[in-house]
This record gives structure tokens, C-alpha cells and sequence, in this order.
């Protein structure tokens, strides 16, 4: 029986177990010259595993194969050894069955419900473009006719929208299930929708001066907020009146994760007042009762009665927040914790643009403070 050329790949079929590497060379000088290494990855109770082989030819691999149950195709040698006592089915996983227990998991483990509803659109779409029974089956070609799937369906065409980058977070998504369902996705990093990362800059004096001119006093407490704390939109809506401790906030991310942010006194003092006439326990409540999920409508149409021309969103209200306390010499290692990002370099990237020592005049306060309105005599 002649071996097959090298990294020649092999499939298995009919059995848990699934050929992850190719026949190598062993470089092992111990070793004979004419022995391959075999991985063989399997399932045992719902862990996935992996072994690694020695063995002294193709021959006897196949062997060791066929003695274990499981059948081997080489398609360019024609090579095959009958399976034995396994049905073709018995231990393949159904789509549906590993949706199921993907997002079964997801929820076992506590992770953020939004966050689920973002990989299940993901990956209902996956199985919408994917045509085989079995999760086993997938193959590298079937992410990308998803690829291609996701290009055909109709969406809303946004002036500041990123489809590239929604695509990708898509197919990342994807993978990650794959991942999670004993699948390798086996594509390049370079075969993933390509886009470029959107640049948030912090809005100027003036244009904040035109936001909080038009701003009611719901308005104003929303800029002066999300300037202040530096918080994402989900970290808003969780936030209580209970969360501050002097000037301290103590703010709710995903995962249960809690960071605190330092805010100024002003901002304190108008989160108690604004609690003492406050019927909920959240900061921004809406009408009934439970958070407002729509902090983001709401400053668009601050900044549509404003005229403003600019682009504005909660995330641009956070970088100014943080672009402000750089100014006035918050350190790298303070912001990156009151940011909630994973590193000081995350920080750095965020805050590339801000040059402290080109600025033309000191920034006295985090904070925001706009000039009083002009009362016509």
C-alpha cells in the first residue's frame, strides 16, 4: 500500500474521532526516519480531546484506524479502510442540536443576554446559508457562501453605518460557535471581511456649546452623564441611584464585571438631586418603569432641534469624556480603569489622537460646564 505524499490531509467519517494533523515527519532524531505522527481528535462525554501518535508507516496507521472503527478516505490514493461496527450517523451532531446546546451553554454561563441575542442573529443566519444535516460536515467553503449570504440580504442603509465590520463580527461569531461545536472554521485571517476601524473623535467646545444650548433639563443631565462617567450606553441603563458612594460610581458592565469612576462633584450632586424626585431606583428610567434602551434616539433628536451638523452618539460623548480628563492630566493607567478596557495599550490606541501637549490653553475640568444661556431683555 503506498503512502500518500505528506501533509496529504485525511477525513474520517462514521465515528467520533476526526484526523486534525496530517502524516509529518517525525524531526524527533530518536525516532525512526521512516515514522509520521498522527492527531487524532474524539469526544467523550460532551469534552472534546486530542491524542498524538507514533507509528512507523501510513500502513500501519491505517491499521490502528480500522481496529478502532473508524473509516478513512484518501482521495488522491484511493486508499480505504472499512469502518467497523459504527453507522455513518452515530455520533454526528444535527445542526439544530448543537444551536440548541451552543446557546444553552451561553446562558448556563451567565453571559449578557444582549450579547446572545447578537450571536443568535449571527448564527441563525449561519444555519439559514448552511445545507447540511450535520455540524460534522462543515467544511471551510461554507463560511464562505455564509459570506456571500450575508451580502444578499436587504439592510437599512445608515449614514455612519460599517457593513464591512458587521459582516466580520458576524463571521467571528460564527467561528466561535464552530469552535464551541467541535468544529475548526480553517479559514485565514486574511479570507474575513475586511474594514476599517471607525475613528471616534471628541466633540469641540463648540459643539457642545450648541448640544447643551438646545438641551432641556433631561437633556442636559444626559450630557452631563455620559461626558462625566465615561460609561457605555448598557452600562447607562444599569446604573442606580445606590451606585454612588460620595464621588465615587460604581459602574455594571457585561459579565458582571464592576469598575468605579471617579466623577466630579457636580455631576454627584446632581445625581442625588436628581434621585430625590426620582419614583425608580434607575438613573434613566422610561415610562414604565424599566431602563431606557433608548439613551442614543434621544440625543439624536437633542442634536436634531439643535441643528447640528455634526455626527453625534454615545460612544463620541464617552470619548470626550475621556479625552477631556487626559487634557487635564489624568494618567494612562486611571483612565484605562475607569474605561473598562483590558490593557494600557486598548488606552493608548483610544487616546492616540489627543495631544496634551499641543493644546492651546489647560483644561481646569473634566467636565463639561456650559456657558449660561443669553436671556433676550
Amino acid at each position: 500500500m503506498a503512502a500518500p505524499k505528506l501533509y496529504q490531509r485525511l477525513k474520517t467519517a462514521g465515528y467520533p474521532w476526526q484526523i486534525v494533523t496530517e502524516f509529518h515527519k517525525n524531526g524527533n532524531p530518536k525516532i525512526s526516519p521512516d515514522a509520521y505522527q498522527l492527531g487524532v481528535r474524539y469526544s467523550i462525554g460532551g469534552e472534546q480531546r486530542m491524542d498524538r501518535f507514533e507509528i512507523g508507516s501510513l500502513p500501519d496507521a491505517l491499521l490502528r484506524l480500522k481496529q478502532a472503527g473508524v473509516e478513512v478516505l484518501a482521495a488522491k490514493n484511493g486508499v480505504k479502510v472499512e469502518g467497523q461496527g459504527q453507522t455513518p450517523t452515530a455520533s454526528r451532531t444535527p445542526v439544530s442540536e448543537a444551536v440548541k446546546r451552543y446557546f444553552d451553554n451561553l446562558e448556563a454561563m451567565g453571559k449578557d443576554p444582549k450579547s446572545i441575542r447578537t450571536y443568535r442573529y449571527a448564527v441563525d443566519g449561519f444555519v439559514a446559508s448552511y445545507k447540511k444535516a450535520f455540524i460534522e460536515d462543515y467544511e471551510p467553503q461554507d463560511m464562505i457562501n455564509f459570506m456571500g449570504w450575508l451580502r444578499k440580504q436587504p439592510t437599512k442603509k445608515r449614514k455612519h453605518s460599517n457593513p464591512e465590520r458587521t459582516y466580520f463580527n458576524k463571521c467571528s461569531h460564527v467561528a466561535i460557535f464552530l469552535k464551541a461545536s467541535g468544529v475548526k472554521p480553517g479559514l485565514k485571517k486574511n479570507q474575513y471581511p475586511r474594514y476599517h476601524e471607525k475613528q471616534v473623535v471628541a466633540h469641540t467646545d463648540d459643539e457642545l456649546a450648541l448640544l447643551y444650548g438646545a438641551a432641556n433639563a433631561e437633556d442636559t443631565f444626559l450630557l452631563d452623564y455620559f461626558i462625566g462617567s465615561m460609561v457605555r450606553d448598557h452600562e447607562a441603563q444599569k446604573c442606580r441611584y445606590s451606585d454612588l458612594t460620595g464621588t465615587t460610581l460604581t459602574v455594571h458592565g457585561k459579565q458582571h464585571k464592576t469598575r468605579t469612576v471617579e466623577i466630579s462633584p457636580r455631576l454627584a450632586d446632581a445625581i442625588r438631586l436628581r434621585g430625590k424626585h426620582s419614583e425608580s431606583e434607575i438613573l434613566f428610567p422610561n415610562g414604565g418603569g424599566r431602563p431606557n434602551q433608548h439613551l442614543l434616539r434621544d440625543l439624536q433628536d437633542l442634536a436634531e432641534r439643535a441643528g447640528a451638523k455634526f455626527h453625534t452618539e454615545l460612544h463620541k460623548m464617552r470619548k470626550t469624556g475621556a479625552s477631556r480628563r487626559y487634557l487635564a492630566g489624568v494618567g494612562l493607567p486611571t483612565l484605562m480603569h475607569e474605561l473598562g478596557h483590558e490593557s494600557l495599550a486598548v488606552t493608548q490606541r483610544y487616546l492616540a489622537d489627543v495631544k496634551p501637549e499641543e493644546t492651546k490653553k489647560a483644561v481646569a475640568d473634566a467636565d463639561f460646564v456650559p456657558q449660561p444661556k443669553a436671556v433676550a431683555a
